[in-house]
């Protein structure tokens, strides 16, 4: 009855963000559906699964970032901030990011995780899905509450017999909250790598105990962070899967996005939801932003892109700057890696894919199976176009097809 509740009021809150009850005064007695994803229960459970939440303590050993320039305390010296670094190469030679003394740094953190097994077992079960989201929602990402049926990976991937372990990044949903000026790719890969180790041992996933097998799968910045991972360490699984990935530098136009995102301090854009996050923390300024960056029109349904407003969280600018950092060499991994982005992803193919994926993808996985999967009609968010269920299914297949 506790999870027909949650589920009937996240489903409430959702209609009356999108205004489809407007008037109703049941409106009124709800929190807005933004605040769910900052809570460890989430908003939405598979009615096919087992789910149960952890605050699991994470022990994560990173390399050290620090940020070179001067820190804003509202949006007009982020936008300086951003004027500068995306003014033409060589009038501005500082780099905004550098290593910091000393190099490495070891912290414990708390992160916000949820893992989902089948209620009805085929044998897959014991291969678990761990999952990073990247820059938008948290872990709702893969667990999405609305039309649960057409847009949650979580709930089909279970419907295929897989587990799925998927948790909060650092500084985002429910984890600790770290700040937006030191927040890196780097910790993100050493957080990731070290709960692979502990999902490995059999911990935080109920009673399914150890697994057999795990397969990574990351979403935009948690691809990124899955690669890095791997590459640093190649035993934390044994599949990859990089979701709106993209490793080609003609298909990234840094600057660009830099302006496309149009970027504003987040706690000054909600100080409700994101008043606990310094101004490090920077998000897009208002729904048809994401939708130029996430979407490709007309493959999306608008309440959905709406949903996603609702859902989204800020994300660190030293995340942003970091974000192509992390190793690279992924050569040491020699099991399977599918990387499926879409068509039109605007952020790492400038809007149009076909002819990037292939490479350097193959060379940073030379000893691999590497399959590249272009998705058609979908931009950057592809689990949230109208055929996200036909990159679920490839993402399933691919590990059906490879024993796992």
């Amino acid at each position: 009855m506790k999870l027909l509740r949650n589920n009937m009021t996240m489903g409430l809150a959702v209609m009356c963000s999108l205004k489809s009850v407007a008037g109703n005064q049941a409106c009124s007695q709800i929190s807005t559906p933004s605040s769910y994803y900052g809570s460890l229960t989430q908003p939405y459970y598979p009615p096919n699964a087992v789910c149960t939440d952890y605050m699991i303590p994470v022990d994560i050993e990173y390399t050290n970032v620090a940020f070179n320039a001067t820190r804003w305390g509202d949006d007009y010296g982020l936008n300086n901030f951003l004027d500068v670094l995306t003014t033409r190469a060589g009038v501005y030679n500082s780099p905004p990011v550098g290593l910091a003394s000393p190099s490495t740094q070891m912290a414990t953190v708390n992160i916000a995780a949820t893992f989902c097994t089948p209620k009805n077992k085929n044998g897959k079960e014991k291969t678990v899905i761990l999952a990073t989201h990247g820059v938008g929602p948290a872990r709702a990402h893969w667990n999405a509450p609305v039309q649960p049926g057409q847009y949650n990976f979580v709930q089909y991937a279970v419907s295929q017999g897989y587990s799925v372990f998927f948790y909060d990044r650092l500084g985002t949903g429910a984890s600790d909250k770290v700040s937006g000026f030191d927040n890196s790719i780097f910790k993100a890969i050493s957080v990731l790598q070290s709960i692979s180790k502990l999902v490995r041992n059999g911990l935080y996933t109920g009673s399914l105990g150890k697994p057999k097998k795990i397969a990574v799968i990351g979403f935009s910045f948690g691809s990124y962070a899955t690669h890095g991972a791997i590459a640093m360490d190649p035993t934390i699984a044994d599949a990859v899967i990089l979701t709106a990935i993209g490793f080609n530098m003609t298909g990234i136009n840094v600057n660009g996005l830099l302006r496309s995102f149009v970027p504003r301090v987040a706690s000054l854009q909600n100080s409700a939801l994101y008043g606990d996050r310094d101004p490090g923390y920077v998000t897009w300024v208002d729904k048809y932003t994401q939708i130029w960056n996430y979407f490709k029109y007309p493959n999306y349904d608008p309440v959905i892109a709406d949903y996603a407003e609702t859902a989204k969280q800020p994300f660190a600018i030293t995340e942003f700057l970091s974000l192509l950092s992390g190793p690279t060499d992924a050569s040491a991994f020699k099991g399977p890696v599918l990387a499926i982005t879409g068509e039109y992803d605007y952020i790492f193919c400038d809007g149009y894919c076909p002819g990037l994926l292939e490479e350097p993808g193959r060379t940073y996985y030379k000893n691999a199976k590497y399959v590249p999967y272009i998705h058609p009609g979908a931009s950057h968010q592809l689990f949230l176009h109208y055929n996200a269920t036909g990159a679920f299914q490839v993402i399933t297949n691919f590990l059906s097809d490879n024993g796992l």
